[in-house]
């Protein structure tokens, strides 16, 4: 009983060893084909038995992530990988010859492959993939190879709209010196592989295109061209964050410059409204202008906007002392002091004032009514107004005096009156700014909505 198990196991293991050796390949046989591949290959030759025929390559772009759209500087950074495959005439063997070895795994060092790089890179050319990079070779000589990339391309960015705006950005994979007489270069797809795209938190990723380079492309004849293949990216902007960091603060400081000239002149703080609201419009001019790039091929309608309100503020500046001007050279509302002085100075007034203190004490001293009280300055330039030139030698002096006064006092009343029409004049002013700048910060505000919205 023991020696049959025995036999019957030994039997099993036979066949069992027999099934591997006829369905599956060692380590041997991969060294065999190996050697028997690359005995007399030469990477450095075009992988075609007719050297007159062109290679052809098929490209499909495959794109992980979107890193950064940096305006200032205009490149684009993103993380993908690319799927290159082409047939290799000389590297192609019976699978029945070792084993049903369907494919094996090459570096990329071994065999030829196309001399494809970035073309519009914004930091130096560098080749695609490294030399121990592993591609794919089947038995019928199909290569397949996928070199991941971190690209730092050159985008043209169009900042009119921003920060509502969309950019397109590509990535040019081209032959370096094969023209397509010698390599000619095809898509696998239209548009580009986003399975496994990780989503940028900045922009999103709207539609995507991928295109090989053609002889029409350009205007020179079959065999002049490089070769290639251009993956072109839509973005567009999440505008959320600007909206709360930069269109929601210079909305609100529109409004302070308008509220300038509803803030009363007395109470002393409208310069101060007015300047602080022209530094405010500035830094934030600063902001925005860091972020733009110096082109003048787009000009951002956000940054013509921020211009026209800090011009409006500097002019609500100027206007504000303006309005300060008239409206305290018109404070008159007590006499000069250099009119007053020479009144109390001159003999009227002091005749007058002795003549009130004699007949307040005979009036004491009799107890007769009440006392009269002194006339006041302002009293006795009105006084002045009605004073007639007599002819009597004894008030000569009198009629001078009052003459003198009486065209002070005229001359004063008619700078008075001007000033009087220049505070009214400040009022009207600061109403007619109000208006005037409402309407054009409301206009302005509503026209610049459209064009980033809706343009």
């Amino acid at each position: 009983m023991w020696r049959a198990y025995r036999v019957w196991n030994l039997i099993i293991i036979i066949i069992g060893y027999h099934v591997r050796w006829c369905s599956g390949s060692s380590s041997d046989d991969i060294v065999n084909l190996h050697d028997s591949l690359f005995k007399n290959y030469r990477n450095n030759v075009r992988p075609v038995r007719n050297q007159h025929h062109a290679v052809h390559v098929n490209i499909s772009f495959n794109i992980i992530m979107i890193h950064d759209l940096d305006l200032k500087n205009q490149v684009l950074t993103t993380n993908a990988w690319l799927r290159i495959a082409w047939k290799d005439e000389f590297l192609t063997w019976n699978a029945s010859d070792f084993h049903n070895v369907t494919e094996i795994l090459v570096s990329r060092g071994e065999v030829w492959t196309p001399d494809l790089l970035v073309e519009n890179t914004a930091f130096g050319y560098r080749e695609l993939g490294i030399d121990k990079m592993l591609l794919n070779l089947d038995h019928e000589g199909q290569i397949i190879w996928e070199p991941g990339l971190i690209t730092q391309t050159i985008c043209e960015v169009n900042i009119a709209k921003y920060p509502f705006d969309s950019q397109h950005c590509s990535i040019r994979v081209m032959s370096w010196m094969h023209t397509n007489r010698s390599l000619q270069v095809s898509v696998a797809s239209n548009s580009i592989d986003t399975t496994n795209y990780y989503p940028n938190g900045e922009w999103d990723l709207v539609n995507t295109c991928v295109r090989a380079f053609s002889p029409e492309d350009g205007s020179y004849n079959v065999g002049e061209i490089l070769p290639g293949a251009e993956a072109i990216i839509e973005l567009r902007r999440r505008p959320v964050y600007y909206i709360i960091s930069t269109i929601l603060p210079i909305s609100m400081l529109s409004l302070l410059n308008v509220l300038v000239f509803m803030l009363p002149t007395n109470t002393g703080e409208k310069m101060t409204l007015a300047v602080t609201v022209l530094l405010s419009f500035t830094v934030f001019m600063s902001v925005v202008n860091e972020v733009m790039p110096k082109t003048s091929n787009s000009v951002s309608i956000l940054a013509v906007y921020l211009t026209i309100l800090l011009t409006m503020s500097g002019l609500s500046v100027a206007s504000t002392v303006l309005v300060l001007h008239f409206h305290h050279h018109a404070d008159m509302n007590a006499s000069p002091s250099h009119l007053m002085n020479d009144v109390r100075n001159s003999r009227v007034y002091k005749t007058q004032r002795s003549h009130s203190i004699n007949n307040n004490r005979c009036r004491k001293g009799s107890g007769i009514g009440k006392s009269e009280a002194i006339p006041s300055t302002e009293k006795l330039l009105e006084d002045y107004m009605e004073v007639e030139d007599s002819e009597d030698q004894a008030r000569s002096e009198i009629n001078v005096c009052c003459r003198k006064l009486r065209t002070k006092l005229e001359n004063w009343q008619k700078r008075r009156k001007r000033r009087v029409l220049g505070r009214e004049f400040a009022e009207k002013l600061d109403r007619a700014l109000f208006c005037t700048v409402t309407v054009l910060t409301l206009g302005s505000t509503v026209i610049v909505m459209i064009l980033l919205i809706y343009w």
